[in-house]
């Protein structure tokens, strides 16, 4: 296996981090006037630069959740984008969307559909996604250390109809390729901390010899933190694949990536023993949040996850995340379960002599 990227210390964020550090996975509850903002931009009844404004907004009210919650390292929730996928494919040249086709996002319930992009060329670079300028603002409006979160090549292949390519192959290696170079524009404007976002990779164990080599060629030349993101799916607070994170071990540790993240609150931490099994020295974001779960857990909760994945996995090298985005989820409950999930973080801190 190889070993993991090895960030300088102002990459890693270390010299500001408590042990057992906090993060997001990305998305945060999506505000409904939002939608409504977009709808009346879309029809000229709102001016685009008051649309724009109402995204910073949004934005800054996502911060000053995480902010109040604790939380160490956050995102702007990805409240700028339509979705974690569409906010891609909609601005690489390739995608079809006039003939977009309904398609099963996941293997486990057929009728979970999204009408998903058909792939009628080759895939290129069309236009700046402006990562770089989002992440500048979420920079200077916290207090925090930020983190952007990048949908991954294998995900937007998915959702989408290739009717170009003769493999999924060849059609994630060029998507790697553009996503490159939006990842060293992140660089560029000042950002340390990158998670590429997989949630499809357990659907496709076989293929991960080669999608780890994909995701290798995805952040070459990319200089900062780099973690990836896996789970078992996630719409609508639902899963979506029958796959488990055992079928992708070993190779997952291959990944060139300095922290792997997964969702463990949802299984009651089925997975964790792997850590025993395989020895790694990546960081490994420990899901301690059932997003998928409308109750919002006590500290004591997650407390308890905590002490269970530190059997397996040593406090130096664990973060502490939600199992998946929160997009799905109405506000007060993604700010409690944050919350939950802080304080239950502190206990643990103090159990092992840290504050």
């Amino acid at each position: 296996m190889k070993k993991s990227r090895t960030p300088s210390k102002k990459q890693l964020l270390k010299p500001q981090l408590p042990l057992l550090p906090t993060t997001v996975i990305g998305s945060y509850s999506f505000p409904k006037w939002l939608e409504e903002v977009r709808r009346l931009g879309e029809q000229g009844k709102m001016s685009p630069e008051a649309v724009d404004e109402a995204h910073d907004n949004a934005v800054k009210s996502v911060i000053k959740d995480q902010e109040m919650a604790g939380v160490d390292i956050i995102t702007d929730g990805e409240v700028r984008r339509e979705t974690m996928v569409y906010f891609f494919s909609k601005r690489i040249h390739g995608f079809d969307f006039e003939h977009a086709k309904m398609h099963p996002i996941g293997d486990l319930d057929p009728g979970i559909q999204m009408p998903d992009p058909v792939i009628v060329d080759k895939v290129r670079w069309k236009q700046s996604l402006h990562m770089d300028r989002h992440f500048r603002f979420l920079r200077e409006h916290t207090v925090a250390l930020p983190k952007v979160c990048v949908t991954g090549p294998q995900m937007l292949a998915k959702r989408a109809t290739n009717e170009f390519y003769k493999n999924d192959r060849e059609l994630i290696f060029d998507l790697a390729d553009i996503l490159n170079v939006e990842l060293k524009g992140l660089v560029k404007a000042g950002c340390t901390f990158i998670q590429i976002d997989e949630p499809v990779w357990v659907g496709y164990p076989n293929d991960m010899p080669w999608l780890v080599e994909a995701f290798g060629r995805l952040v070459s030349g990319v200089k900062a933190k780099i973690a990836v993101h896996v789970c078992y799916g996630n719409y609508q607070l639902k899963k979506l694949f029958k796959g488990k994170y055992a079928d992708l071990f070993p190779a997952l540790l291959d990944v060139d990536a300095g922290q792997i993240a997964l969702e463990f609150a949802v299984s009651d931490g089925v997975g964790l023993e792997l850590f025993k099994k395989y020895k790694t020295d990546k960081e490994i974001a420990v899901g301690v949040i059932d997003v998928k779960d409308e109750h919002v857990e006590t500290p004591d909760v997650v407390a308890r996850r905590i002490r269970k994945a530190l059997k397996f996995i040593p406090a130096e090298r664990m973060y502490i995340v939600p199992d998946c985005g929160m997009k799905f989820m109405p506000r007060h409950r993604a700010y409690g379960k944050l919350k939950a999930m802080v304080e239950g973080t502190r206990i643990v801190r103090k159990e092992i002599g840290v504050s």
